[in-house]
């Protein structure tokens, strides 16, 4: 069977993005296995490291909200710029429970030696605002999206971090949020991984082409692969897992056609032809 941590890994050791000139430059290459792509140490590698080995908790204030994230350093630090994952827990959990209880990162973070970040939601039940979902950060209109490119801004001073190798994952409402980011912040992003929730935003224009690896059950429930209404809470019609790649692939300059790229187990992997940047779309079965 796949495992989420180790499909997402898979893109994290390379340097992958379209080229763009931005104060936030990204990868050169539009793949999830491009190439040789030199590092670009943020002005954190300059300064004393704010967080130690292991796991942080910490906290911002944006847009007048106090928001709480944890910040996980892999061991043997030295200096070296180092690739980050940002972790985006689902509709009801938190940053600890995505870090402790479902997505074993950190085992792999310290294996490959890159920082895991993992913010929290607002609301008595936390969520995130992915334009079209979820909960009360949808229906208050919290700008995540801002607080996002704040905590990086955070980041980015306080740790050695290479700005060309920033990605975003999230989990059912955090994947929704994913897809907003992309669309969003594609400056900033070296590419994204979306599991178990769809694109739901109402309009999406990203700065350039951006890598995109939607990891999705067959017969997940609560995103329903079709669309529509699902069995959680959130109350709203979902946008399936065939429109949500077909938009990618529109931006992402892609043909309708996909050529498979990896199977194991009761999962398989399926590659956009043509891209400028990937579009991936790996299915577990059932």
């Amino acid at each position: 069977m796949i495992t989420r941590a180790e499909a997402l890994v898979s893109m994290l050791l390379v340097g992958v993005a379209a080229g763009c000139s931005t104060s936030h430059p990204v990868a050169d290459a539009g793949t999830l296995d491009g190439g040789d792509v030199p590092s670009d140490p943020s002005d954190g590698c300059d300064a004393e490291p704010t967080y130690p080995t292991g796991t942080s908790t910490d906290a911002l204030t944006h847009d007048g909200l106090d928001r709480t994230f944890r910040v996980h350093v892999p061991p043997g630090s030295d200096g070296r710029a180092r690739p980050v994952v940002v972790m985006f827990h689902g509709g009801g959990g938190s940053g600890a429970q995505l870090e402790n209880a479902s997505s074993r990162m950190d085992v792999i973070a310290d294996r490959e030696g890159f920082v895991t970040v993992y913010p929290d939601g607002t609301g008595a039940i936390r969520t995130w605002n992915g334009d079209g979902c979820c909960g009360s950060a949808a229906a208050s209109d919290v700008d995540d999206v801002g607080f996002v490119s704040a905590l990086l801004d955070h980041l980015e001073a306080t740790l050695c971090v290479d700005r060309r190798r920033i990605f975003a994952a999230g989990m059912s409402n955090g994947a929704i949020l994913t897809h907003r980011l992309a669309c969003s912040l594609a400056d900033r992003l070296a590419a994204v991984a979306p599991v178990a929730g769809t694109d739901m935003t109402s309009t999406c224009t990203p700065t350039r082409p951006i890598p995109i690896m939607q990891i999705h059950g067959s017969d997940d429930g609560h995103v329903p692969w079709e669309g529509g209404l699902g069995c959680g809470p959130a109350n709203v019609a979902f946008t399936s897992v065939p429109t949500t790649i077909a938009r990618w692939q529109s931006r992402n300059g892609c043909a309708s056609t996909s050529t498979r790229s990896l199977a194991e187990g009761d999962g398989f992997c399926e590659r956009s032809d043509d891209c400028d940047a990937d579009v991936v779309l790996c299915t577990v079965e059932g």
